[in-house]
């Protein structure tokens, strides 16, 4: 083996191992902050002797999580599916409308207030004439969880397509490219990294609004809730273990779908944006 390769060989586990030392850096101290907050958690109700109505120890959530497996399951599937079908509502109708917004500045002064006034407007306060409109169900859940989260899209990709620098709209223009092209080649590159922050924000946003959609608009069809009919279901009877347990569920679920998303943004990214690439090493 010559020194060269030698070298490159070395070069090579020196990057790996400081990768695998980055990998922990990030990993271990959430993981150690989680595993004290437990601890903490189980000595305070230990001490105390606080009644599991009022605060169940963790080892109480779990048996909770267990001896409700199915129930809870069968509840985060429906608030799953709901969230999906929200997600993939609010990046079509954010994205066209923020489209709308960045293609002339007159229709951005007209338009964007009352997108600031939806979402300013407290989500309660509309969802009786949602449920007046839709009904109790799978559509005005879906409709609240839209209404919540679509800003965050809007917001952050109008953001991206009006910040593209007039020094490359110029050139594209210099050399004959038309609006079609431009927005292919130039715009959506441009605010690609926008849309993803956007993205990030709307996926745990849609978890929230379907769970806030659930509290109120009820079961979805055939008579199937979500978790937050759960949560209002258990916090009425007082079961605070089940309750707890299905509040750490739905938790979940949004973690889920902020990592998800994320990896999504970064394998869009990760070839040639400065901020994926630095997350990459």
């Amino acid at each position: 083996m010559t020194t060269q390769e030698i070298s490159v060989n070395s070069e090579i586990k020196r990057v790996a191992s400081r990768r695998s030392s980055v990998r922990l850096e990030r990993f271990v101290p959430p993981f150690v902050a989680f595993v004290l907050f437990i601890l903490i958690w189980q000595a305070v109700v230990w001490i105390t002797g606080l009644k599991p109505a009022f605060l169940p120890a963790p080892l109480d959530v779990v048996s909770a999580f267990v001896n409700n497996r199915d129930s809870l399951l069968e509840a985060g599937w429906f608030t799953f599916r709901t969230s999906i079908t929200s997600f993939a509502l609010v990046l079509v109708l954010g994205t066209l409308f923020a489209f709308g917004l960045s293609s002339n500045r007159l229709v951005e002064r007209a338009l964007y207030p009352y997108a600031v006034l939806l979402q300013s407007t407290p989500i309660i306060a509309i969802v009786p004439i949602i449920i007046i409109w839709l009904g109790i169900g799978f559509e005005s859940i879906v409709t609240i969880s839209v209404l919540v989260a679509i800003f965050a899209v809007v917001a952050n990709t109008t953001q991206g397509l009006i910040s593209v620098e007039n020094n490359l709209q110029n050139l594209f223009r210099l050399y004959g490219a038309g609006k079609l092209q431009t927005l292919l080649k130039l715009s959506i590159p441009f605010a690609l990294p926008f849309m993803v922050t956007g993205w990030r924000v709307a996926a745990g946003l849609v978890v929230v609004g379907a769970v806030v959609g659930e509290f109120y608009a009820g079961a979805g069809g055939g008579g199937n809730g979500g978790l937050g009919v759960i949560i209002v279901a258990a916090a009425s009877r007082l079961k605070t273990p089940y309750l707890f347990s299905a509040s750490l569920s739905a938790a979940l679920l949004g973690v889920l779908f902020f990592t998800l998303v994320s990896y999504l943004g970064y394998l869009l990214l990760r070839n040639w944006h400065e901020s994926a690439m630095q997350h990459e090493n």
